[in-house]
């Protein structure tokens, strides 16, 4: 197991939450949240209502957060422990194109996925000394997923997702999505493709 360091200097240690009747058995140590994009889809829409017509982009990412948590017993009994979660989530974005060819997009509506994980494993080796955003890829990197839990629960969960990504982004588009163009009497016309010249 992998103990990973945020900064050179260790911020004091923060009583874990527990609740009001109960005093926190463990402290904080470190604690490390990175997010990485695993898929992503662009997706052109020509909408058309009526006699207007506007060039629309669906922006679809799907992203992994992931948290690691350096966590200690406050008795001293026992040493110390990683606990991990991997939580994905997907988001779509309504982006267009405007008449003089400037390009922006609306906020992004984000929602959670069910392929997540956690889980806590005691912490057997060294700590070793990365950045933040480098902390979730030594955890990965430094010990294969067999000997190392938390590298294994993260690879399961960024396989799953890039397996379904491409059913992910069309369940999303027919569920939360087109309801919307319906809604608002919006239609998709064809994807214009430009044409070279003519051979003769």
């Amino acid at each position: 197991m992998v103990l990973i360091a945020l900064a050179s200097a260790d911020p004091p240690p923060v009583a874990a939450a527990a609740p009001a009747d109960k005093p926190a058995d463990m402290v904080i140590v470190r604690r490390d949240m990175h997010s990485d994009i695993l898929a992503s889809r662009d997706t052109p829409l020509p909408l058309v209502k009526g006699r207007r017509r506007e060039d629309a982009l669906l922006r679809q990412v799907i992203s992994l957060t992931s948290t690691l948590t350096v966590v200690r017993p406050v008795a001293g009994a026992g040493g110390d422990a990683l606990q991990w979660s991997y939580q994905p989530y997907l988001q779509r974005q309504l982006c267009f194109t405007s008449i003089t060819g400037q390009f922006s997009c609306a906020a992004g509506e984000s929602e959670a996925l069910s392929n997540k994980a956690s889980g806590e494993a005691p912490l057997a080796a060294a700590p070793v000394e990365v950045t933040p955003g480098q902390a979730v890829q030594a955890a990965a990197v430094q010990a294969s997923p067999d000997s190392n839990p938390d590298a294994a629960a993260r690879a399961a969960v960024v396989a799953a997702l890039r397996d379904r990504a491409a059913v992910l982004f069309g369940d999303d588009r027919r569920l939360k999505f087109d309801p919307m163009l319906k809604a608002a009497g919006v239609s998709i016309g064809r994807v214009s493709i430009a044409k070279g010249p003519a051979r003769r």
